[in-house]
């Protein structure tokens, strides 16, 4: 999007320059314009008495309203373009990579959980393909794996893959990358891979709500999007009942190695 555009993202540079004119004057003001508690959703976990802590909230947030109304800006999915953008940053002993494919998908659609498998096996664990690849065959990454950032409204989801390396071995990254996701779409996974996955996520899930922290943010979460763990619960059970070719299928329905975007970022030789 052209400069001018509500849409468009500066470079690094015009970044650096903007947080680099910010005066304290410019942060109150942004401060009373737009801070208050009137939109806010606040979940307490742990032993408390609730009547004492509602009254609590109350005191301290209760006339703290918001200057501006609240309007959710939208988010919708645009494909991306496939890209290779290489950063100069100099007098770096490591170098990184990251790489980002949209898909039109959101945390309620049908795939979703085959896709939280699929992103499991390909890099979300210590024994997932991509550390397997670069980190324990290759030797080529001090860290390296996948991420999948579901989108909980807009279906406009996120794909993603990352390492950490020697600025010289870049070419060899990059194609381990290409290897290991081209495989992928093109043969599936093993049952016992699916099978691994399936236990690995399902644990994850259920470790994480017995996390305070997490139920906290999950219940503030649901208060905003209008849903309850009876959601999360629906997803457990469509994992527990995925089988291979369903993770196979959202795979290859959804995941377009060929159209992910790339930036790397170190001292790179030069070429």
């Amino acid at each position: 999007y052209p400069a001018g555009d509500p849409r468009y993202v500066p470079t690094i540079e015009e970044s650096i320059a903007n947080n680099a004119a910010v005066t304290l004057a410019d942060v109150q003001k942004f401060h009373r314009d737009f801070y208050g508690a009137s939109n806010a959703e606040i979940a307490i976990v742990g032993d408390f008495d609730a009547k004492e802590m509602r009254a609590l909230v109350t005191q301290l947030f209760g006339d703290w309203k918001s200057p501006q109304p609240y309007t959710r800006v939208p988010d919708p999915y645009r494909a991306n373009k496939a890209a290779a953008i290489r950063i100069n940053v100099p007098d770096k002993a490591n170098a990184m990579i990251l790489g980002a494919q949209h898909i039109p998908m959101n945390d309620l659609s049908p795939d979703y959980p085959a896709m939280l498998v699929a992103g499991f096996i390909l890099g979300e664990s210590s024994a997932a393909r991509i550390p397997a690849r670069l980190r324990q065959k290759d030797g080529l990454s001090y860290g390296a794996g996948t991420f999948f950032q579901p989108s909980a409204l807009d279906e406009n989801s996120t794909i993603g893959s990352y390492a950490i390396f020697a600025p010289q071995n870049l070419p060899k990254v990059r194609a381990g990358f290409a290897e290991e996701f081209a495989k992928a779409v093109k043969d599936g996974f093993t049952d016992a891979e699916v099978a691994d996955a399936k236990l690995g996520v399902l644990q994850e899930r259920r470790l994480g709500r017995t996390e305070d922290g997490r139920v906290a943010s999950a219940l503030t979460s649901q208060a905003f999007y209008g849903r309850t763990f009876a959601t999360s619960g629906a997803v457990d059970a469509a994992i527990e009942k995925m089988t291979t070719a369903d993770v196979d299928a959202a795979l290859r329905k959804y995941f377009k190695p060929d159209e992910m975007a790339y930036v790397f970022a170190g001292s790179f030789p030069k070429e």
